[in-house]
């Protein structure tokens, strides 16, 4: 591994997908069949924000309506980490710490094509 290798060369191409209009009880649904930790949630074509097994916890953990009644666009981060496909891992991996997230969605000309993962780079690490 180098620490200069594109972040294309380590992500999840075209990752699992939800609509910001998708009940959150179907998004759970669709990490565990899928066995993933974060789902991109889209605007039509637009990516609108990520939600993570973690923030699924969360919700549980405050008192809000069920999962049922509430929707991807409701509860996901906003607050996205968006990152180019020939950004170096090495400094995708420190804007991660930095931000302290769990993800960066990876973008070409403002088209979702990957994201990486805090799974990726554990992934990385057990190869050296």
């Amino acid at each position: 591994m180098r620490k200069t290798m594109p972040v294309r060369e380590c992500m999840s191409h075209l990752p699992a997908e939800a609509d910001r209009h998708d009940p959150v009880s179907e998004i759970a649904e669709k990490m565990r069949e899928q066995h993933c930790h974060h789902i991109p949630v889209m605007d039509g074509a637009h990516l609108y924000g990520i939600l993570s097994r973690e923030d699924l916890h969360e919700l549980t953990l405050r008192e809000q309506p069920t999962a049922k009644e509430l929707l991807a666009g409701d509860v996901c981060s906003r607050d996205l980490l968006t990152v180019h496909p020939m950004m170096p891992i090495a400094e995708v991996a420190k804007e991660m710490i930095d931000r302290k997230v769990g993800s960066a969605l990876v973008t070409d000309g403002g088209v979702l094509v990957g994201i990486f993962t805090s799974t990726d780079a554990l992934r990385l690490i057990a190869e050296l």
